[in-house]
């Protein structure tokens, strides 16, 4: 079995206004299929369903099932680089800052914390489609922290004596952990203020 998630689409079918907008309306359809009933939850006929398609006009505009999950989960990354400080270089605590930020921005967007959530617990398989996607986006997270860390000790602002590889996990653990509370029950948990009472404490602990 293959844990390598199909290659994004070369290009868009049905290059003009109205095939964009029903490419969009497919995306935003099939976001919230997948985070309300999962990969294997989901048939294209039902995301067709509700945007007036059969399953055969969804294939119109996206080769599979498996190539319009990656299209959902490209377009999630699309809207959080649009968002992020992705052309700073982040050192020392200021990688805290963007966290901070991005807990705050995902507070607003209930389906799309949703979805990844969903996801990633059925991703979990090595068979699944997006396992890979999953495995590399933590990665990526973990490694932006690790930098950002080691970056502050060497220009003197963090300390050296901690163990960063620990606490980018704490950190990853932290906002994910309350993610999955604040989905389970949204109006009794205040997830910005927990995370950033973490990063306070956590800033204090690791400056110099």
């Amino acid at each position: 079995m293959s844990s390598t998630a199909p290659a994004p689409e070369k290009g868009r079918r049905g290059g003009n206004a109205a095939g964009d907008a029903a490419r969009e309306r497919i995306l935003t359809a099939a976001q919230e299929a997948f985070s309300d009933r999962g990969y294997r939850g989901t048939s294209l006929a039902d995301v067709g369903r509700s945007v007036g398609l059969t399953q055969q006009g969804v294939l119109y505009h996206f080769p599979s099932k498996a190539g319009l999950l990656v299209a959902v989960l490209n377009e999630r990354d699309e809207r959080d680089i649009r968002r992020s400080h992705s052309d700073e270089k982040l050192i020392g605590i200021g990688v805290l800052d963007a966290w901070d930020e991005t807990v705050e921005l995902n507070a607003r967007n209930y389906g799309l914390v949703r979805l990844a959530h969903v996801l990633t617990a059925e991703a979990l398989g090595a068979d699944h489609p997006a396992s890979t996607y999953f495995r590399d986006h933590f990665d990526i997270g973990y490694d932006m922290l690790l930098a950002s860390f080691q970056a502050g000790v060497e220009e003197g602002s963090l300390r050296g004596d901690c163990d960063y590889t620990v606490i980018a996990r704490q950190v990853i653990a932290m906002s994910e952990g309350l993610e999955v509370q604040w989905l389970m029950s949204p109006d009794s948990l205040d997830i910005v203020r927990c995370f950033h009472e973490f990063t306070q404490y956590l800033r204090a602990r690791i400056t110099v």
